[in-house]
């Protein structure tokens, strides 16, 4: 696709958001598939051009939901007027029901349009999400997912269009200082220099297992004092959340943080602990365990979503999710007494670096014109 001489095809990747996990993959992406195509990144207003240092051009169209009626015809004139050869959508925009039509519309035109299935299902699906996002995810040309069991997922759900398994990338974006252990935690006073510290990160919702870390800090807070718990990232603003976070706070023997984390901040977080903790109840894929790869921090987990096949390819303990609160106790102990799991984090597998990864893209993306 990239050979010598021939006409790069032009790809549009499209993030309705510009300051999430969404954001950190299309950026990410783009930064590798540009030497494959001439990539444009169509994403909103929030965009941080001086955090990603984009080397691609970027078009800044969406702003908040309530504008997304008119921001949506912005962005239909902008692929009309400039008829990129392929459209690679990151999730559906806002609505799908609204969206299907104009995906078959831009396909009339001769455009090639994909889909990177980033979630199956939203997070709190209503009872029509599963036929919706069926017919929403037949509409497309091809679709990327991240895994296996996502792909098994997507023919349960009826839905067999062509589709490329490739896992999510590492998000090195985060590391710019390449602090050592030392040093971050020099840069967060509240994390004691002689803990084992394990961080739950992002963004703080039940369905990540955040109620069941606090319980399991409150085991561990007896059954393995040199452990410190950390949390870090904004809440959702769910009462079970709410809760758990003013038991933490008020029983104390666990770190919180709570609110965004700048950019610059995260690797702060990451280079100071010794352990990522991901207890997940539900999910398809996570930044955080990328997060934990690009900083070389093994991880402990529930078998969700991309996980399991991760755990092949990186140092991690997986646990179950019965007796939840228990069994990242368990994991934890185990993980801290581990005398090789750390060591084998020193190399990230060239599965999830971003060369390898858009190099797919870009071949599936040409197998996929014309269809």
């Amino acid at each position: 696709m990239s050979a010598v001489g021939a006409v790069q095809p032009r790809i549009m990747v499209v993030s309705f958001t510009g300051d999430s996990g969404l954001t950190d993959y299309s950026a990410s992406l783009c930064n590798e598939l540009r030497r494959h195509a001439q990539v444009e990144l169509v994403t909103a207003q929030s965009f941080d051009r001086e955090k990603y240092k984009p080397a691609y051009p970027v078009t800044q169209l969406f702003r908040r939901t309530r504008h997304f009626p008119v921001d949506f015809w912005r962005f239909v004139w902008h692929v009309v007027r400039t008829r990129p050869d392929v459209l690679l959508l990151q999730s559906w925009l806002k609505y799908p029901a609204f969206e299907l039509p104009w995906v078959l519309f831009f396909r009339s035109l001769g455009i090639t349009v994909a889909l990177t299935v980033h979630d199956l299902l939203p997070h709190y699906p209503k009872p029509w999400s599963r036929s919706l996002l069926r017919r929403f995810y037949s509409s497309f040309d091809g679709l990327i997912v991240h895994s296996e069991a996502q792909l098994q997922g997507l023919r349960e759900m009826g839905v067999n269009r062509a589709a490329l398994v490739v896992p999510h990338g590492i998000y090195d974006i985060f590391n710019t200082l390449n602090l050592q252990r030392d040093q971050a935690r020099a840069l967060l006073p509240d994390l004691r220099n002689d803990a084992y510290v394990v961080l739950f990160f992002g963004h703080l919702d039940e369905r990540k297992g955040l109620v069941e870390f606090v319980e399991a800090a409150e085991l561990l807070r007896t059954r393995a004092p040199g452990v410190q718990m950390v949390i870090a990232g904004k809440s959702d603003g769910r009462p079970a959340v709410e809760a758990a976070l003013q038991r933490a706070r008020e029983r104390g023997g666990l770190v919180v943080h709570e609110g965004r984390i700048a950019h610059e901040d995260v690797q702060k977080y990451f280079a100071a602990c010794d352990l990522v903790a991901l207890p997940y109840l539900e999910g398809t894929t996570s930044g955080v365990m990328k997060l934990a790869m690009a900083f070389k921090r093994p991880v402990v987990c529930t078998e969700i979503g991309d996980f399991v096949e991760s755990l092949k390819h990186w140092p991690g303990l997986p646990i179950p999710h019965a007796d939840l609160a228990a069994a990242l106790c368990d994991g934890v102990i185990a993980a801290q007494a581990s005398k090789d799991l750390a060591a084998r984090t020193l190399a990230v597998s060239e599965t999830f670096t971003w060369p390898s990864i858009a190099g797919q893209y870009a071949q599936f993306l040409h197998q996929r014109r014309g269809h």
